[in-house]
């Protein structure tokens, strides 16, 4: 029997699947059979049942999502030679004395990606139901995570899935579009895979037991408290397994990839390090990480529970990190999207955003700020956070961050906004909150809703009690708004004092100030000392845009000696006078805290005849130069 993973569930366990599944490697078809138990855990009865039959996205080109991608996603296009299907051949419900009522299929959507049934009777709060389903998958050639390449198979979203029942909302099971991934219930999984006896099989959770008989094998998996199933298949998998921090880590790489064997393992290490000391020890017993063909790349870089995707190539030097990246962001949707299950449909910012900002964290710890992307390719650095700027860059204002994934402008301005400015929304809050407390903050995040579903209203709600503040006027405009913001130094004057001029009234009685050698007009008494050139110097600051964000200011003066002031950036600009030194060089956010400004470059001034005008120029020139690099890299 399968093994107990926990012997305390982790999660509600309400939508349970059991499936036997068989693989015919010549034809890249599926058979199925699953039983699935789901529990009502609202205060609503269920009157029908909604599921997902993602596959069927693929069956033509007037589906939602070839319509919507146009046979296009992340660089692939469509093999119109191989479409791709999930047909249910029968669905039943089970009753309680095991009579099997058969189902009648209807499709009330755009497409046949959703599937609904009416139940005979309805499921109460705290009730039951039971279905068994047959199907029949048709793999595609590998296009948007899942199919075939040659003798690679990746099943990916391939079994018929509950939507998930939100009481009187009803189900939430939406069509699948081409920028939308993933939302379902969690649950216990065991899953049974046929297929060849020569195949290397990784999936989701443990494989507790393995059967062969004759040309086949069966290949027993148990998965608890987690919410989706994935597993790819591959008779020449180079297969190794190395165990960290009580976890086993397996990687299935391509036989050409042998060399990245270990900067895959590296990565899984310095995610369940890093995540064990900010958020959370990493639960489960094994991570798998699987690396696709060349030629199956639409399936890389893609996360499932205890299972990811990467991608390899052996013309990837170990400069660019994109191995790394790739595998350190797909290991972190284990938690953001994997325990914390957030709707990817309607609030992929939850889980994408989050888990981009882990990313460039990890990344920067691991291999530098200024190079955790590129790493000293021909002299060239690039760090995460400047790849993440040029992305915003390119389409900062065109869609708010809360929305539904399909609504957005363009898959470009879905990436842009839902990756990019969120990672970055996150980091501009960590730089007013402190490391410290951003990490306080998220973590009280992560442990009050892991094993639910989050929305935004629960983010906000749960780090501004975690903060001691009310973090809604901060974070409600750079979520739901499309404002920007950009600071300028717009103004630097330096006016030289005079030598006084007239009568000195200090002393007992007025005197006339010295004009210098004119001795008829020197004042009487001690002499004064030698005038010392001061300046009347006035500052502006200017914010473009409607974001209002806080900003610091520092002020270099001819003495050597700097002030940083700190404006709040209400208004629509800010003025400090000074008196004494020069003023010889202003930046605005020196420390780069503001990572949504849309530009640097109007961020200093340099008074001309001062040496600091080459240092500042060097800056800027290096900033343009970081922002060509990660714009060349978005567009490859």
């Amino acid at each position: 029997s399968p093994p107990v993973l926990f012997s305390t569930p982790m999660s509600p366990r309400n939508a349970n699947y059991a499936i036997q599944v068989t693989l015919d490697a010549g034809k890249h078809t599926l058979r199925g059979e699953e039983r699935i138990r789901w529990r009502n855990i609202t205060d609503t009865p269920a009157t029908d049942a909604w599921f997902h039959l993602y596959l069927n996205a693929f069956a033509n080109d007037h589906t939602v999502f070839m319509t919507e991608s146009r046979g296009q996603l992340r660089g692939d296009a469509f093999d119109k030679e191989h479409w791709g299907y999930c047909q249910v051949r029968t669905i039943a419900l089970v009753g309680a004395d095991g009579a099997r009522i058969p189902l009648v299929q209807l499709f009330p959507r755009e497409d046949h990606t959703v599937m609904r049934v009416v139940l005979p009777a309805p499921v109460p709060p705290g009730g039951e139901a039971v279905f068994e389903v047959a199907f029949e998958d048709q793999l595609p050639r590998v296009f948007a995570r899942a199919g075939f390449a040659g003798t690679f198979n990746m099943a990916g979203q391939w079994f018929p899935k509950l939507g998930v029942f939100q009481g009187a909302k009803g189900w939430n099971c939406h069509e699948y579009h081409a920028n939308t991934e993933f939302f379902s219930d969690f649950g216990v999984y065991d899953v049974s895979i046929t297929v060849p006896a020569d195949y290397v099989v990784g999936a989701t959770g443990v494989l507790w037991q393995e059967v062969r008989h004759g040309a086949e094998k069966t290949l027993s998996f148990h998965a608890e408290d987690v919410h989706d199933f994935a597993w790819a298949a591959q008779p020449d998998f180079v297969d190794r397994t190395e165990t960290y921090m009580g976890v086993q880590i397996r990687v299935l790489m391509q036989p050409g990839n042998r060399a990245s064997i270990p900067r895959y393992f590296a990565a899984v290490k310095e995610d369940l390090k890093d995540y064990a000391e900010w958020i959370w020890k990493y639960p489960y017993p094994e991570i798998t990480v699987v690396d696709p063909p060349m030629n199956g790349m639409g399936a890389g870089g893609m996360e499932y529970p205890t299972f990811i995707t990467a991608g390899a190539s052996p013309f990837l030097g170990k400069r660019i990190l994109i191995p790394e990246v790739t595998v350190v962001h797909e290991f972190g949707h284990q938690y953001w999207y994997g325990m914390e299950a957030d709707n990817e449909f309607e609030r992929a910012w939850l889980d994408e955003g989050i888990n981009s900002y882990y990313e460039a964290r990890i990344m920067d710890k691991w291999y530098g700020s200024e190079k955790s992307f590129v790493d000293d390719l021909w002299g060239w650095n690039l760090g995460e956070e400047a790849q993440e700027r040029m992305a915003y860059l390119s389409l900062p204002d065109m869609d708010p961050i809360v929305l539904d994934a399909w609504k957005y402008f363009s898959s470009r301005s879905y990436d842009a906004i839902t990756y990019d400015k969120s990672a970055l929304v996150l980091k501009t809050l960590e730089n007013q909150l402190g490391r410290k407390k951003m990490d306080e903050v998220m973590r009280a995040f992560f442990m009050q809703v892991k094993f639910t579903h989050p929305d935004t209203r629960d983010f906000v709600r749960i780090v501004s009690q975690a903060a001691g503040q009310d973090l809604a006027p901060v974070l409600d405009p750079m979520l739901y708004g499309t404002g920007t913001v950009d600071f300028r130094v717009a103004l630097v004057r330096n006016v030289p004092q005079s030598p006084p001029e007239g009568y000195d009234l200090a002393g007992s009685a007025p005197v006339l100030y010295s004009k210098g050698k004119d001795k008829k007009q020197e004042r009487k008494g001690p002499p004064k000392a030698p005038f010392k050139e001061s300046y009347d110097s006035t500052v502006v600051v200017e914010r473009r845009g409607s974001l209002v964000l806080p900003v610091e200011v520092a002020i270099e003066f001819s003495d050597g000696t700097t002030r940083t002031e700190r404006w709040n950036g209400e208004g629509r600009y800010t003025t400090w006078t000074f008196s004494g030194p020069k003023v010889v060089r202003v930046v605005a956010d020196p420390k780069d805290l503001v990572p949504l400004d849309l530009n640097r470059l109007n961020n200093g001034w340099v008074d001309e005849g001062d040496g600091a005008v080459a240092r500042c120029m060097t800056t800027r020139f290096r900033v343009l130069y970081q922002s060509l690099v990660a714009m060349l890299f978005n567009i490859l």
